[in-house]
């Protein structure tokens, strides 16, 4: 071993020393590396897992708003027909009780409307919703107005309630119109 020179022993040292270093910063690289690479994907992961809660919520009010406008329709339809009932009774000088079906009908109607209303996150649209199923259950109430009035005060007087419904249920399918256009054209960014 005396004829090997100390440079030779050195250089191969150096060259192991090197070597080993040279994998051990690889792997400290590759540990780094996939350190962000797992991390890019649990942000990935939870900016899909928003982006899907983003587009189940939407899908969920306009459903929602699609139904209530189903629910109001029907509304302002019963309403209707129970202004007609009253307003053929006024012209006999009759005042009866709304036949049970369309008190049924009624009942179930205006729980869905207050079921939907309440499922809506737009605070303004509730609050007109509030406003229409009043001037309905007032509409529709008891026939007391028409009492002892003459043939042509029962015309005006049913005249004035069906404009009163009309005017209410153009300003809520208005509101609620504009409402559900605007989440139709949302789209997720």
């Amino acid at each position: 071993m005396e004829n090997v020179p100390w440079t030779q022993i050195i250089t191969a040292l150096a060259t192991l020393g090197a070597a080993f270093l040279g994998f051990l910063l690889a792997g400290i690289n590759e540990a780094k590396r996939d350190a962000r690479a797992a991390a890019h994907q649990r942000e990935v992961r939870a900016e899909e897992k928003l982006a899907a809660a983003m587009n189940a919520r939407q899908e969920f009010q306009r459903e929602t708003l699609l139904s209530l406008q189903d629910a109001i329709q029907l509304m302002a339809r019963l309403t209707g027909r129970t202004l007609h009932f009253d307003h053929m009774n006024a012209r006999k000088n009759l005042q009866t009780q709304l036949p049970e079906e369309y008190s049924n009908e009624i009942y179930a109607n205006g729980v869905d409307v207050i079921r939907l209303r309440n499922r809506i996150l737009n605070d303004e649209l509730r609050e007109i919703i509030v406003h229409f199923a009043e001037a309905c259950s007032r509409i529709s109430g008891p026939p007391s107005g028409y009492t002892d009035l003459s043939p042509q005060a029962v015309e005006t007087h049913a005249d004035a309630l069906r404009t009163e419904l009309g005017t209410h249920y153009k300003n809520t399918m208005d509101q609620l119109g504009t409402v559900l256009r605007a989440e139709l054209e949302w789209m997720p960014q």
